[in-house]
């Protein structure tokens, strides 16, 4: 009995192992993919740079010019309180510092949907998006190695680029990505301040981040993840001085259009002349770039002129919202989009795939052309108050344009307005009489007030709107001749 007693003690030891042993394979095969370790992701093949292209995709180019209308959203752990983006980090103290970035631990937007966001811009016309990725507080809006200062950290723990890039694109609408090579985030960290906020200094050495990377190599990493883990990015968008990132943006996708970095993109302005290539004015709806409660929030009417007048001189309208913390777009950019989008409906062919004219606007009429076609687009501000002289009522102008010659086949029209409007031609121009007959919108008569604050008198103060600019259609026509350039 001893002996077999010791001999069975003797082979416990053995098949516990191999039990083990077969457990411990049989877990690791019902592990579900998220849990089993990720493969080494396969390194980004890059162009040589002997081989790249240093400029833009002329295709690409050409897209984006056609788009001419597109939503820029600055969005961040700084909504919470209100502040603009990032800035408030300039000339701070150390302490103040330390309580902006702490925001980055009480983010949780969990009202974020982005396919409402993404219905939104469809309705308001846009063509593009250009979301801010990572701006000048370094913190990211998507998943990266190489940062621990993430949105995929708690308390939300989503990559929001990705829900919004796949709710974007379902939409139809081009992707863009905007990314600051300004970090300070960098610089607080490893205590090498650069001259500004804004600025980013390439040669520095310092280690930084989950793989102790120098700032360059830090960036570059970023601008691969984001070329190449987001399915098809149609532009980058570079905030600050960026020649090592732009042109490693290429090397990674040669096609991939670079917005501010190549192109001229002024913000809150809109330059003075007409420009036959690429360029995109930044405007906010309100006056901060972030979020801002009881904003000081602009007119419809002043958007639209706007886009007029950066369409007419051959740029794109970039049009920012700044969303709300929890997640929701505020309603004063909803109520200025929704706006946006019914002009769109009404007139948006005026604006998308078009050049400028030979001349921007004659008077406060301004003009658009599209491509290779002979049609030209008059933007009209109409009359709501013809006199008692005019029998007929509607909203409507009388108009000459000297820079447009018809031919037998001119035909003018209201766009959305069934009918042809009335024109002749003479030596002084081709004069149109533009009337609105189509009933949109019930406005208060501009320039007007109701008798009495409960507006019981609507046969003086009710009117078919909007008031807005409307858009004349000119087919088959020519420039004429001996007339040059005129603006203002």
């Amino acid at each position: 009995m001893k002996i077999h007693r010791n001999r069975s003690l003797k082979m416990v030891g053995p098949i516990l192992w191999l039990g083990l042993v077969l457990a411990a394979v049989f877990i690791g095969c019902a592990k579900t993919p998220t849990e089993a370790q990720e493969p080494a992701k396969a390194a980004v093949t890059l162009l040589p740079e002997d081989k790249v292209r240093l400029s833009n995709d002329p295709r690409k180019t050409e897209l984006f010019r056609d788009a001419g209308l597109g939503l820029f959203i600055h969005w961040g752990p700084n909504s919470q309180m209100g502040t603009e983006i990032s800035w408030p980090l300039y000339n701070a103290t150390d302490e103040y510092v330390k309580k902006y970035y702490a925001l980055a631990e009480t983010f949780k937007p969990d009202r974020f949907d982005p396919a409402e966001w993404a219905r939104l811009a469809k309705l308001a016309g846009m063509e593009y998006v250009v979301f801010t990725a990572k701006h000048h507080d370094g913190f990211c809006m998507f998943d990266t190695a190489y940062s621990d200062f993430k949105i995929t950290g708690k308390p939300f723990g989503k990559d929001i680029l990705a829900l919004l890039v796949e709710a974007f694109r379902r939409e139809g609408l081009l992707v863009g990505i905007y990314y600051s090579p300004g970090d300070f985030r960098y610089q607080f960290e490893t205590g090498h301040r650069f001259s500004h906020l804004y600025d980013a200094d390439f040669t520095s050495p310092e280690p930084f981040g989950p793989l102790k990377k120098t700032f360059v190599d830090y960036e570059r990493g970023q601008v691969e993840e984001l070329l190449t883990r987001y399915g098809d990015i149609f532009m980058i968008w570079f905030d600050g001085k960026c020649e090592p990132l732009k042109t490693h943006a290429w090397r990674v996708k040669q096609d991939v259009f670079v917005g501010r970095g190549e192109i001229p993109t002024p913000e809150q302005e809109i330059p003075g002349k007409a420009s036959d290539h690429a360029w995109e004015s930044c405007l906010t709806t309100s006056i901060q770039w972030s979020y801002q409660p009881n904003p000081d929030i602009r007119s419809t009417k002043e958007i639209l002129k706007n886009l007029i007048s950066i369409r007419a001189r051959g740029g794109n309208m970039l049009l920012n919202v700044g969303p709300r913390p929890d997640g929701r777009i505020a309603d004063p950019d909803v109520d200025r989009l929704r706006d946006l989008g019914l002009w769109m409906m009404l007139y948006g062919e005026a604006v998308r795939g078009i050049r400028p004219w030979i001349v921007t606007n004659e008077g406060d009429v301004w003009l658009t052309n599209r491509r290779n076609d002979g049609t030209v687009y008059a933007f009209v501000d109409l009359d709501y108050n013809p006199g008692p002289a005019h029998s007929n009522r509607l909203p409507g102008r009388a108009v000459t344009l000297k820079s447009l010659k018809s031919t037998p086949a001119t035909k003018v029209s209201l766009l959305s307005q069934a009918g042809d409007l009335e024109w002749k031609e003479d030596a002084q121009g081709l004069h149109i009489k533009v009337e609105r007959k189509q009933t949109v919108q019930m406005i208060r008569t501009p320039g007007t007030k109701p008798a009495k604050p409960d507006m019981e008198n609507s046969a003086i103060s009710i009117a078919w709107g909007p008031d807005w600019p409307v858009a004349v259609k000119i087919t088959n026509v020519q420039p004429a001749e001996n007339f040059g350039p005129k603006e203002k």
